[in-house]
C-alpha cells in the first residue's frame, strides 16, 4: 500500500542583496551574473543515485524531463508535447520533441528516455522508488515516441515523471568502466556522472569539486528561452557552517544560505548590511512506502 500525502513546511532563505528561487530559469540583479547558494553537502548530479534537495537542485538545472510541473503542481509538456494513456492505465505513451539537444550537440530521442529509465529502475537509488515494480518495460516506438508499459495501474504516473531525468546514451555508454556490477554495463556510468552531467538542461557542470562545490554555467544552445537576467553561472557550495556562511555574506561572497539554519544563525545573519531573511511556505510531495 503506498500513501501519498502532501507537507507543507516553512522554509527560511537568508538572501544577501537579491532573493532568487532556481528551477534553471531565473532573475539576477548583480552585474556579475553569479549565484552562489550554500546546501548540505554531498550532492550528487547522477539523476540515478540522489535524491535530496541538493541533488534534486542540481538535477532540475542540468537535465530535463518529459513532462514538469506548473505552480499548482500539474503537468505541462516539456520534451513530450503530448501523451495518451490506454483504457487500463496500464500503457502511457509519450510523443517528443524533435528539437530538443544535450550538451554536447545530440539530439535527445526515444532512445534515451528508454536508457535513463532503463538506468534508473536497474541501479535502484534516487528516485527509482517510484518506477521500480510499476514500470514493466520502456518500448522505443519511433525515434521521438516512448511507450513505458505498465505492471498496474498507477494514478500518480504522470506526476512521478517530474523526477525522470532524461540523459545523453551515448555520451553515458561511452565512458561506461568494465567490469562493474551491472553486467554488460559495466558501472552503468556511475564513476563518469559523478563528476560530469550528461544532460540537456539550461545549465552545464564547468566544474564540480566533490564534498566542496557544484560550478553551473548557462547553456548557450538551450532549446528553450533563458530570462536575460537569469545567471550565467551558479555555485552551488557545500557548507551549512553558520560561522562560515556569516563570513561569506558579510563579504558579500553569498547570495542564498541553505534553509537548515538555526534561528539563532539567521538572527546573527538579519543583522548583516544587505541581508534579509525571507520565509515561504512551499509545498513538497511526501511518500510513504509501506
Amino acid at each position: 500500500m503506498e500513501v501519498r500525502d502532501m507537507k507543507r513546511n516553512l522554509a527560511l532563505l537568508v538572501v544577501g542583496l537579491v532573493l532568487l528561487l532556481a528551477l534553471g530559469l531565473t532573475g539576477w540583479s548583480d552585474d556579475s551574473g553569479v549565484l552562489r547558494v550554500t546546501f548540505a553537502w554531498p550532492t550528487y548530479i547522477d539523476p540515478a543515485v540522489g535524491s535530496d534537495f541538493s541533488s534534486s537542485s542540481s538535477f532540475v538545472n542540468l537535465y530535463d524531463t518529459l513532462v514538469y510541473p506548473d505552480t499548482n503542481g500539474d503537468p505541462l509538456p516539456h520534451v513530450a508535447t503530448s501523451w495518451e494513456a490506454s483504457a487500463d492505465g496500464l500503457t502511457w505513451t509519450f510523443h517528443l520533441r524533435d528539437d530538443v539537444t544535450f550538451h554536447d550537440g545530440t539530439p535527445l530521442t526515444a532512445e534515451d528516455v528508454k536508457f535513463s529509465m532503463d538506468r534508473l529502475t536497474t541501479i535502484g537509488e534516487g528516485y527509482a522508488f517510484l518506477f521500480v515494480g510499476r514500470v514493466e518495460s520502456t518500448e522505443v516506438v519511433d525515434a521521438y515516441t516512448v511507450r513505458f508499459h505498465l505492471s498496474q495501474p498507477f494514478g500518480p504516473f504522470l506526476s512521478t515523471l517530474y523526477r525522470l531525468y532524461i540523459l545523453n546514451k551515448d555520451l553515458v555508454e561511452a565512458n561506461i568502466v568494465k567490469p562493474g556490477p551491472y553486467g554488460d554495463m559495466g558501472d552503468y556510468g556511475k564513476a563518469y556522472l559523478v563528476d560530469h552531467d550528461a544532460g540537456s538542461g539550461p545549465y552545464m557542470v564547468k566544474e564540480f569539486r566533490v564534498e566542496e562545490e557544484l560550478d553551473m554555467i548557462q547553456n548557450p544552445n538551450y532549446w528553450l528561452p533563458i530570462d536575460a537576467d537569469a545567471p550565467k553561472e551558479v555555485r552551488f557550495i557545500g557548507t551549512t557552517e553558520p560561522a562560515t556562511i556569516r563570513t561569506m555574506m558579510s563579504r558579500h561572497e553569498l547570495e542564498i544560505s541553505d534553509q537548515w539554519q538555526s534561528q539563532e544563525a539567521l538572527q546573527a545573519l538579519d543583522g548583516i548590511d544587505g541581508v534579509d531573511i525571507a520565509a515561504f511556505s512551499p509545498g513538497t510531495e511526501f511518500y510513504l512506502m509501506m
